[in-house]
């Protein structure tokens, strides 16, 4: 078995985990063949994890916080813009938070693929679910936002959303 420092044997134990999970997910993966992968026993793996739930989320949890923060911000900076004279602005943050969010899920690609096609078994196999409830939540208070201010958004924010994600195919406005 492997000898070295904490830190190292850590990291080892985090490297085995992120592969061994990837390729079986959670509930099919084996803490023997875990440590194994490890180089270490599994006595040692107890002085690092208290069990394989620790280390998924270990693994995973840092990305979480962190799309977590980033939907509570983007939330405060878009309702901040609305009004008539700023939608410009407003599709501005729109897009630059979009963009924001697609670069720290690339920036923490396997932690998104365990959370989305790994995490059952785990405290997180409703991560898509959060994610979702949380786009709704926010979408239901930027229309009340929206009424409060007397903003139509019939064709307003639908309109200019669609306009984002499939440019030339508008529908025509009635």
């Amino acid at each position: 078995m492997a000898v070295g420092t904490y830190e190292t044997t850590h990291e080892k134990i985090l490297e085995s985990g992120k592969q061994l999970f990837l390729k079986n997910g959670y509930e099919r993966t084996n803490l023997r063949e875990l440590c194994k992968g490890a180089g270490i026993t599994t006595g040692a793996y107890y002085r690092h994890f208290e069990d394989k739930a620790a280390l998924f989320s270990a693994l995973v949890e840092p990305a979480v916080e962190g799309i977590r923060k980033r939907y509570d911000a983007a939330g405060e900076r878009c309702f901040d813009y609305i009004s008539v004279d700023n939608m410009t602005d407003l599709w501005n943050v729109s897009v630059e938070t979009m963009v924001e969010f697609i670069e720290f899920i690339f920036s923490h690609f396997d932690s998104f693929k365990l959370l989305l096609h790994c995490a059952d078994g785990t405290k997180y196999v409703d991560f898509t679910d959060w994610m979702v409830e949380k786009e709704v939540q926010d979408t239901l208070k930027m229309y009340d936002v929206l009424e409060e201010k007397g903003i139509k958004y019939r064709y307003g924010i639908s309109y200019q959303y669609t306009y984002l994600i499939y440019p030339g195919q508008l529908p025509v406005e009635a």
